[in-house]
């Protein structure tokens, strides 16, 4: 079982899944994201920090569903803290279709200007 923290914060829900490598780990990943999904938030971020393992295809491919699902309802999926792993795995999809990636908690992802935005405190 995919161990997922979920968190509603007040301009995003946040998730952050644990590693694991279950047969249910991909249905565990997209219910989490279902759940998050009905959640009137813009933004879903998925914390990416505790995953050390390469994502699955079958991950992979939820995590681009759920992008595309959520652009067009003008809502995002943010990834942070992604492994390099992780990074390589997206950047072969098409731009449109991978959901956006930053650095850490505190950036705001690509709004079309070209560049991340670094949120202060």
């Amino acid at each position: 079982m995919l161990h997922i923290h979920r968190d509603p914060l007040p301009d995003r829900f946040l998730l952050i899944p644990a590693s694991d490598s279950s047969a249910s780990a991909e249905l565990d990943l997209s219910r989490s994201l279902h759940r998050a999904s009905r959640s009137d938030k813009p933004a879903i971020w998925l914390d990416c920090s505790l995953i050390n393992e390469p994502l699955s295809e079958d991950a992979v491919d939820i995590l681009l569903a759920y992008a595309f699902m959520l652009r067009q309802q003008g809502r995002q999926l943010v990834l942070c803290h992604a492994n390099e792993a992780i990074q390589t795995e997206f950047a072969r999809h098409d731009e449109a279709s991978q959901p956006s990636i930053v650095s850490t908690l505190l950036d705001q992802p690509d709004n079309g200007s070209g560049m991340v935005q670094h949120i202060s405190l």
